[in-house]
């Protein structure tokens, strides 16, 4: 007797209950260009459900609810989805699929009289890109779409994968419990969880909410909650990571940021199709923004070794919004985009990869997430950065990292990831960057920045054994060093500081952006020489000269005065910068020196840093480092 074929989904089309208008765009598109506004043609039931006015008609050409079959041809031996629907009323479903100029057409279609539909779709023409998605139209009545699914046939040996979906926090309690509920309350994630870890890093801790009990118990011996010294997001990763290790369940880990708003769905996503995957792979999640929720800031990102930088990949570009471009009318979003890295927002790693290549680098935070997948691609396992998983996660838009302690991570890290995997001569462009880095930095005054940057080469100097040994050290070390700049600390009494007035002799004239590159070169130079040559105005440590708002913070706004007040990122309050000219000076010389040392000493620092790479990202220095930190593993 024929043994019933096994198919097993992979993508469920999910419908959000939150409330959140412009939300909606990320999963139904009406095609009259107001998915962000629901209500005229479709209502959401429930969370698999959605009911369909009379006469109306709705898409899932959408973020969340399109099948990304570019992805599962290019990754997968899967050559076969099968996608179910099952609708109560009557009406017509079509299928459709784009290619990777983003043309669309239909390939199946339908008429359905409160049935459940199937479409057997081969994944054998997106090479280059494309998507699959279904249309339903109404007819004179109401039509209810209950539950929808795109299925892949499994092999009599395929087994499914379980994981640890591994959470590191520090002093956000809410966002915690709220990612904890998110996926302990999911049905669906549960049939793919080993266990969920909750790395407590912080001095308001999580199990101190009043509701933490509660949301403990509906996840019972599946929640492995743990306080440790605050190691930042490498620390705390590197701890979820061990902790998969220890379990003979988990074949993946899922690294989740606390202050992020999941899609539990795209968890589901994230497992089923490493369970296809041809070869261990990374599988990425996007990031949405938190504050603007239609909003895409990536979709996939390269390293650009030339500098040690990141990219958009492909055609994309940072910052999509699918209430204003749907999928359907944002051709390059249908095209196949390769990946060298994603953010550990969102990120799923086999634990095979863990057992081979080690864990996170020990460098607290930033550039360990594009680290670690720089080293696995170079161990032969790719990152997919799949369409339709994701998260929401606080944008980077009203931040600043120049005017925070993390500026040093940001400087350090970079290097170090340079220096562990560019393969261009001598780093590339990175020593001229990063001196050009500091001269900007200069030019506006922001003394503690390069202050940060300066130190961070020097500690990249003492070589790879010193980063586990500051790991728990660090961070308070560069916020005190802050402490001693002006343009470090934050005044949110602004009627204590004394009225905005001109003392600075006008040297340069009218002062506005520069109109084209030449024109920026030369006010560079005129804006060097002032501020080396020409002592600053004595007034201007008596008031400032100018008041600058955080999004406007520019070089040449700096010009042609000697101090400022600048708006904090977060609206908090403002900063006075104050021009220094021995400061000036000193920097620059340093800069200098220290960017020089860095291009005449690459190769040696890199040779350096790739021999110690797998000794200090090993479980077993991890071990080491957290029995340091007072809280060993078990």
């Amino acid at each position: 007797m024929a043994e019933t074929p096994r198919y097993v989904p992979v993508n469920r089309v999910v419908f959000p209950t939150e409330g959140v208008a412009e939300v909606s765009a990320l999963y139904v598109d009406t095609g009259t260009g107001d998915g962000s506004q629901p209500g005229a043609d479709y209502e959401i039931v429930g969370r698999r459900s959605i009911r369909i006015y009379p006469h109306k008609r709705i898409s899932m050409s959408t973020y969340f609810n399109a099948f990304p079959a570019a992805y599962w041809q290019r990754w997968t031996t899967v050559r076969n989805v099968r996608l179910s629907i099952s609708l109560e009323g009557k009406g017509l479903v079509s299928v459709y699929k784009s290619s990777a100029r983003g043309r669309s057409s239909a390939v199946a279609s339908k008429r359905f009289d409160s049935e459940t539909v199937e479409f057997e779709l081969p994944i054998t023409s997106f090479v280059d890109g494309g998507f699959y998605w279904f249309d339903i139209a109404s007819g004179a009545g109401e039509v209810e779409l209950s539950n929808a699914e795109w299925s892949v046939l499994a092999s009599d040996s395929w087994e499914p994968g379980k994981v640890t979906v591994g959470i590191t926090t520090f002093n956000r309690q809410r966002y915690a419990i709220n990612q904890v509920r998110a996926v302990g309350a999911n049905p669906d994630v549960a049939d793919v969880l080993d266990r969920l870890v909750v790395v407590d890093q912080g001095t308001n801790v999580v199990a101190d909410e009043a509701d933490f009990a509660e949301v403990s118990a509906a996840l019972g011996d599946k929640l492995y909650y743990v306080q440790q010294a605050n190691l930042g997001g490498s620390g705390g990763f590197s701890r979820a990571m061990l902790e998969s290790l220890s379990s003979a369940e988990s074949k993946y880990v899922l690294l989740l940021d606390d202050d992020a708003i999941s899609e539990p769905e795209a968890i589901v996503r994230a497992v089923r199709f490493a369970d296809f995957a041809v070869t261990p792979t990374i599988v990425g999640g996007g990031m949405l923004h938190l504050d603007d929720r239609s909003v895409l800031y990536t979709q996939g990102e390269v390293w650009d070794q030339r500098k040690s930088w990141m990219l958009p990949s492909g055609a994309s570009e940072y910052d999509q919004d699918y209430a204003e471009d749907t999928l359907r009318e944002t051709p390059e979003l249908h095209r196949f985009l390769g990946a060298d890295f994603n953010g550990w927002w969102m990120c799923l790693i086999p634990t095979q990869i863990l057992r081979e290549i080690g864990l996170s680098l020990p460098v607290f935070l930033k550039f360990d997430d594009i680290e670690f997948s720089l080293r696995a691609r170079d161990h032969g396992y790719p990152t997919v950065c799949l369409p339709g998983v994701a998260v929401w996660h606080m944008a980077w838009h009203d931040k600043d990292p120049t005017r925070t302690w993390e500026e040093y991570f940001i400087h350090r890290n970079r290097v170090v990831t340079g220096l562990l995997h560019s393969h261009v001569k001598r780093g590339g462009y990175l020593p001229l960057h990063s001196f050009l880095g500091d001269v900007k930095l200069l030019f506006m005054l922001q003394y503690s920045a390069v202050e940060l940057r300066h130190q961070a080469l020097k500690d990249v100097y003492a070589g790879p054994r010193a980063l586990p040994e500051v790991l728990a050290t660090k961070q308070s070390e560069i916020r005190e060093l802050r402490t001693n700049f002006v343009d470090a600390r934050v005044v949110e009494d602004l009627a204590s500081l004394p009225p905005v007035k001109r003392s600075s002799r006008v040297i340069l004239g009218g002062v506005s952006r520069p109109s084209n590159p030449i024109a920026a070169l030369i006010l560079a130079g005129r804006v060097g020489v002032r501020q080396l040559l020409i002592k600053e105005a004595k007034g201007s440590k008596r008031n400032p000269e100018r008041v600058i708002a955080a999004q406007d913070i520019t070089w040449w706004r700096f010009a042609d005065i000697d101090s400022a007040l600048v708006t904090s990122p977060d609206g908090l309050g403002v900063a006075w910068y104050q021009r220094d000219r021995s400061k000036m000076r000193g920097y620059l010389w340093s800069s200098v020196k220290l960017n020089l040392r860095m291009w005449r000493k690459w190769h040696a620092l890199s040779h350096d840093y790739r021999d110690q790479l797998s000794d200090i990202t090993s479980p077993e220095s991890w071990r080491q480092v957290y029995a340091e930190a007072g809280t060993p593993v078990v």
